[in-house]
């Protein structure tokens, strides 16, 4: 059963549907189902489709040459090994000419390197054939580095090619929930916030009994689906293995600032750059600044790991290898859920957030901008951490303050105080306040909620 990516699919479908030369870039990390997207597509429109290797550029010749034989005769999947690509791309134009066809080359990247002419030779045959013919050209990459810059970049031969550009994200917690329809919100919940919303994750954990079951079996088992998986897809993508784990590790417990990150790694804060540049390009980090930064090159920067599977795994598998390599899964899991609540907290964050822009129509909040916020308290000399602070770029009027957390006890009325306190540090005339509950609100919380107008949202209103 085919879940989500219906814009996706829109978009394919329309440009489909032109009938004229169409070239789709469509990209993302690895898992995040970009084949299964073109495959869902293709199915039943005439298609050839080849999944580039990482070999030298004769045996992905043999490969494509095969895959065009079979389009024309799939009954006999013999054909001519083309003796170029030049030779092969003048017939797949010969073919398109009067008839609809889609021609995927899948994991591109590897094609271009094994042959770096291929993007050049490509560009001359949609500028003096293909852009005559009824082709379908699909290029699709996990490396969204070598997508980015060497297909997309201004300095791509493929530059201004493109008809149609798709980078996939990962999935939503409702689309989550729609993999999941058999598991409790709350711990599909946890599980997207686990699996980073990476739909090949989240197939792991359908058929799971809880999210105890889960974590134990794809990531304190050595056999487990997800135990080696973050450094299989650091070494498709990066050398110096050992200084990236030690980041970020360094990140996924607690170190934030690029100092920080710096001495706790031993790694000169001169050469750390590049690495922390490397790693929020692949989206295993990101660096962030407070919302109201205008200069995004602030000092006030800091780093987090914004892959879900990543952080999780970062923060609570190396600490627990040993209980691993001795089959003693259920101590390792004790540490864990014991801190569960609290991995989830950022998380939850984002699903608040999330849950604001959904309903910006319906609570008529005027923000153009939302986001987390950090800085000192001038009056307690203190820093201050905000979930959520929204403003309009347009109408300085207005707030935005919002506290989000996930914890097993209602929201008490000190958490609601201290919102409202550390809301004075704006001048906003004008402020709307939240609260979001993983269970709900004491009566106190309640009372002084009302009479300011705060807004009571639980998880289960999400």
């Amino acid at each position: 059963m085919f879940i989500g990516r219906e814009t996706e699919l829109e978009s394919l479908t329309e440009h489909y549907q032109s009938d004229q030369f169409e070239c789709a870039i469509i990209y993302g990390r690895r898992r995040i189902g970009k084949t299964e997207l073109i495959s869902h597509f293709s199915k039943d429109r005439p298609s050839i489709f080849y999944t580039a290797t990482q070999e030298n550029a004769e045996s992905n010749l043999i490969r494509m040459s095969n895959a065009l034989n079979f389009f024309e005769n799939s009954e006999n999947h013999s054909g001519p090994v083309y003796q170029n690509f030049d030779q092969l791309l003048d017939r797949v134009a010969e073919l398109s000419k009067k008839k609809r066809i889609i021609f995927v080359i899948d994991e591109y990247p590897y094609l271009a390197e094994s042959y770096p002419g291929f993007s050049s030779l490509l560009q001359a045959h949609i500028d003096q054939q293909f852009k005559n013919t009824k082709l379908f050209l699909i290029l699709c990459g996990s490396s969204m580095s070598f997508m980015e810059k060497q297909v997309l970049g201004y300095q791509s031969p493929l530059y201004g090619r493109r008809t149609l550009q798709l980078k996939l994200e990962p999935f939503s917690f409702n689309e989550t929930q729609q993999m999941l329809p058999n598991v409790d919100k709350a711990d599909a919940f946890a599980l997207h916030a686990i699996s980073g919303g990476i739909p090949q994750y989240l197939s792991y954990f359908a058929n799971k009994r809880s999210v105890k079951e889960a974590i134990i079996d794809c990531f304190l088992k050595k056999d487990g689906r997800l135990f080696e998986e973050p450094n299989n897809l650091l070494k498709q993508e990066l050398r110096e293995l050992a200084n990236y784990n030690s980041i970020i590790s360094a990140i996924a417990n607690g170190a934030s600032r690029l100092n920080d990150i710096a001495m706790t790694t031993k790694i000169p804060a001169t050469s750390i750059k590049s690495y922390l540049d490397n790693l929020s390009e692949l989206e295993i980090i990101q660096r962030k600044v407070p919302i109201t930064e205008i200069n995004k090159r602030s000092k006030k920067a800091i780093y987090q790991i914004n892959d879900g599977m990543f952080r999780f795994w970062y923060r609570f598998v190396p600490a627990r290898l040993t209980l691993i390599e001795r089959g003693m899964t259920d101590i390792a899991w004790n540490g864990i859920e014991s801190n569960l609540n609290h991995f989830l907290g950022p998380a939850f964050e984002k699903l608040a957030q999330d849950y604001l822009w959904n309903h910006y129509d319906v609570e008529r909040t005027p923000f153009t901008n939302l986001g987390n916020w950090w800085g000192a308290d001038k009056r307690t000399r203190e820093q201050v951490e905000l979930d959520i602070l929204g403003f309009s770029s347009d109408n300085p009027m207005f707030g935005v303050f919002g506290e989000c957390k996930w914890r097993n006890e209602p929201i008490s009325k000190d958490i609601l105080e201290k919102l409202i306190f550390n809301s004075n540090l704006f001048n906003y005339p004008k402020k709307y306040y939240y609260l979001f509950s993983k269970v709900g609100f004491t009566d106190e919380c309640q009372k002084l909620a009302k009479e300011i107008d705060c807004k009571l949202i639980t998880f289960k209103e999400m």
